[in-house]
């Protein structure tokens, strides 16, 4: 059936093409307006019509209800974890500062093997804190309540301070963290914070697939749209199960690591906060790399 046509403006200063089929009980109406594509409305018997928007209306509602009771349990968790974190870290500080004292000769000398047991629960707390606060900032970000800082900064510089940071956790392990950095530094507009962060994250997570004696290495790649910061570890990769499972809590990937996996969803998290991504490229008996990928912002 060949359609009436009209062509004209209205008042609010749309025009286009209209096309009017009478159908028994149905009138098909469509417009073009400025802007592109089109808006098609079917217009059905004022009782139909009635109770469709009524439906429509009680399931909206419905999901409004849901997502505002998402919403206020995320605030729940992030309260709780919260007060546990500080509750937790607060412990776990003194032990470590008196373990290290210890380690030190303050209150008098030690023999070797009370030194290695000491170096030992002193990396443990700093590894306890460090799961306190993955947990703390991806309650916040889970719950809408982590405010980014973006700014330009040096990426060069962020690499380079985090792994000398970590030098000391890789020889307690009998390990080398080295960089391969390019000459030309790439400035990222980023938060700094986060990216350390997620830089220690996944330097650690390396530390714990590799062996004693083994190496870590954490490279920076940059071209015009992305940088990335890599880290590789020498130890026996990831089986594709393995693999699957990587980015899940509580899960490391592997029967030799001792972390519980949440500093690898958090460092996820980060990426994506920075419209990046993570990537893994892994092998079983041929190690890791695990690829944090972050786009070139102009502007914070």
């Amino acid at each position: 059936m060949r359609l009436p046509r009209w062509v004209g403006r209205d008042q609010l200063g749309w025009s286009g093409v209209v096309a009017v089929s009478v159908v028994p009980g149905l009138l098909l109406w469509a417009q073009v307006g400025p802007g592109p594509g089109a808006v098609v409305s079917v217009l059905l018997p004022g009782l139909v019509a009635g109770a469709a928007f009524a439906l429509l209306r009680r399931r909206t509602e419905g999901l409004r209800t849901e997502l505002a009771q998402v919403r206020r349990t995320a605030e729940q968790r992030a309260d709780l974890v919260a007060a546990v974190s500080h509750d937790v870290r607060t412990p776990l500080a003194m032990v470590k500062v008196a373990a290290d004292l210890l380690v030190q000769g303050a209150p008098g000398e030690i023999n070797e093997r009370q030194r290695r047991f000491l170096m030992t629960i002193s990396d443990q707390s700093d590894q306890a804190v460090a799961i306190a606060e993955d947990l703390l900032v991806q309650a916040r970000i889970e719950a809408g309540r982590f405010s980014a800082r973006f700014a330009p900064t040096d990426l060069n510089r962020v690499v380079a301070e985090t792994v000398r940071g970590l030098r000391p956790l890789a020889e307690q392990r009998d390990q080398r963290i080295v960089t391969d950095l390019p000459r030309l530094a790439p400035l990222l507009v980023l938060d700094e914070r986060l990216i350390r962060r997620a830089i220690v994250n996944l330097s650690t997570n390396a530390m714990r697939f590799t062996r004693s004696g083994g190496m870590v290495v954490v490279r920076l790649l940059d071209n015009d749209d992305w940088a990335v910061v890599s880290v590789t570890d020498d130890g026996v990769g990831m089986t594709p199960a393995a693999r699957e499972q990587l980015f899940r809590p509580f899960v490391t990937g592997s029967t030799l690591a001792d972390g519980t996996g949440l500093g690898l969803v958090l460092t996820k998290q980060i990426a994506q906060l920075h419209g990046g991504r993570l990537l893994v490229d892994t092998k079983p008996q041929h190690g890791t790399t695990i690829m944090l990928r972050l786009p070139h912002r102009r502007t914070p």
